[in-house]
């Protein structure tokens, strides 16, 4: 038997992500919103820190997407946070500093977007794995200023 939570988190974040990757109506930009924010509140009840921050970092993601640069500044702050407190490095650090660069875009902002695209480079540098390298900088791919200058 299955728990409900650990099956509706999977299925609504599973369903945010199809959301992003396609052309969305008005109806589907909220139904995308809603699956983000519903997956975070699953993991909640019954995920420990990271699942919590990665569903923060996919609401920053979404929020990005739908331009609500304020909702979104503020859940990618919140798992880069939880990223820092624990430590976080390779792949978890590069795909929580994405979420800044991202959030900082949408905002407006490109001098923080690069500053966190060349600390999600910097993260990305680090990751052996050659596939979990790939995901991260397809992600970093999506955001205008990528790749960035290495100098500071």
């Amino acid at each position: 038997m299955t728990d409900p939570d650990r099956t509706f988190a999977a299925e609504t974040f599973n369903r945010s992500w199809e959301l992003l990757d396609t052309q969305r109506t008005a109806d589907e930009d909220v139904e995308l919103l809603a699956a983000a924010f519903a997956s975070r509140w699953h993991w909640g009840r019954i995920g420990g820190g990271e699942q919590l921050a990665i569903g923060e970092h996919q609401i920053a993601k979404v929020a990005s997407a739908l331009g609500y640069a304020d909702l979104a500044l503020h859940y990618a702050r919140r798992a880069w946070d939880f990223g820092v407190e624990q430590g976080w490095a390779g792949w978890r650090r590069a795909i929580a500093a994405e979420g800044m660069a991202r959030a900082n875009h949408c905002a407006g902002d490109t001098a923080e977007r690069d500053e966190w695209l060349r600390t999600a480079a910097q993260a990305l540098a680090t990751i052996d794995d050659a596939e979990d390298r790939e995901v991260v900088e397809s992600q970093l791919r999506e955001i205008p200023g990528w790749p960035v200058l290495s100098s500071r």
